[in-house]
């Protein structure tokens, strides 16, 4: 039997929340930086409130995790994920750019 390799997939969420009072975003924002599949958590102007940049081993964790534990948190009102499909350019260094590996189209 192959043996299965880990994927390691990238989302970037957006969280539009209603603030609490007297603490605003920093409440749920704290409580969803706790979670470990969480890299990292901004409170952003625009259209969302918070972005949120998640990990998971595949694309269904991820989305389990979205549906499951963040847009069931008390006070979040819609969520928008994003996933990463490949990387060009991160933290300041150009990645490979070997060719994809795709079956040409004829």
């Amino acid at each position: 039997m192959a043996k299965k390799t880990q994927q390691n997939v990238t989302a970037v969420i957006e969280l539009k929340i209603t603030p609490a009072k007297d603490t605003g975003f920093a409440k749920i924002a704290q409580k969803i930086a706790k979670f470990p599949q969480v890299e990292a958590c901004f409170l952003m102007s625009g259209a969302y409130d918070l972005l949120v940049f998640v990990n998971g081993a595949s694309l269904q964790e991820v989305a389990l995790f979205v549906s499951g534990q963040l847009s069931t948190i008390e006070g979040v009102l819609s969520t928008a994920t994003h996933f990463m499909l490949k990387t060009y350019k991160a933290k300041g260094l150009l990645a490979d750019f070997a060719p994809d590996r795709r079956l040409p189209v004829v």
